[in-house]
């Protein structure tokens, strides 16, 4: 897998959730790269503080790789959009962080 880039969304990239009406622009957009396909991947460092008022931020975001209702408008059909787990400074959360990034994007 190849680092293509890391960008910090200064309010250019909006996400709406699906069948619903609230919407949210994630924190930081990374491209990784491999043989095979691009993967987008959409990142949210969230505070304790928030955590249970944007679960629903969270949920949808990991939902976004297994969804089929979720097409993709690209120039080219290996691009893949990925949605990891909130990033947080709490020992067991930023574990649970690290897990969710290398299950989806180095064991894919």
């Amino acid at each position: 897998m190849n680092y293509s880039g890391l960008i910090r969304n200064e309010r250019k990239v909006k996400i709406v959730e699906i069948d619903g009406t609230r919407g949210f622009m994630p924190d930081f957009l990374l491209y990784l790269q491999d043989e095979s396909c691009t993967y987008q991947i959409f990142l949210e460092p969230k505070g304790d503080h928030l955590r249970l008022q944007d679960k629903w931020k969270e949920d949808f975001l990991s939902s976004l790789g297994e969804r089929e209702d979720v097409e993709i408008l690209t120039e080219n059909e290996e691009v893949r959009l990925l949605g990891i787990k909130f990033y947080s400074e709490t020992p067991e959360l930023k574990e649970r962080f690290r897990k969710d990034f290398i299950e989806k994007t180095i064991k894919e």
